[in-house]
């Protein structure tokens, strides 16, 4: 794939590469693409949270704690009684 980036971008690209921070400017574009996908992923992860609070899919924050609480509390008593 050949790019053709704006001139603002492809300078930013090849600096980035003259600090030393990629070793290519390929690398660069990779770590961008990537960062790109896990914000795609995120917005995908936010939508799938709206939906099931409109569905009304959701846990009492308080009960999640205190169940997260306990949780921790046994496994510290169990780590006490060994």
């Amino acid at each position: 794939m050949n790019l053709n980036l704006p001139s603002e971008l492809n300078d930013f690209v090849k600096g980035l590469v003259a600090q030393g921070r990629y070793n290519s400017e390929e690398d660069a574009i990779v770590e961008g693409i990537k960062l790109l996908m896990g914000r795609e992923q995120l917005r995908g992860e936010i939508q799938k949270g709206v939906e099931q609070l409109n569905a009304g899919e959701f846990y009492d924050e308080e009960a999640v704690f205190d169940e997260v609480n306990a949780e921790i509390d046994k496994v510290e008593a169990q780590q006490q009684g060994s």
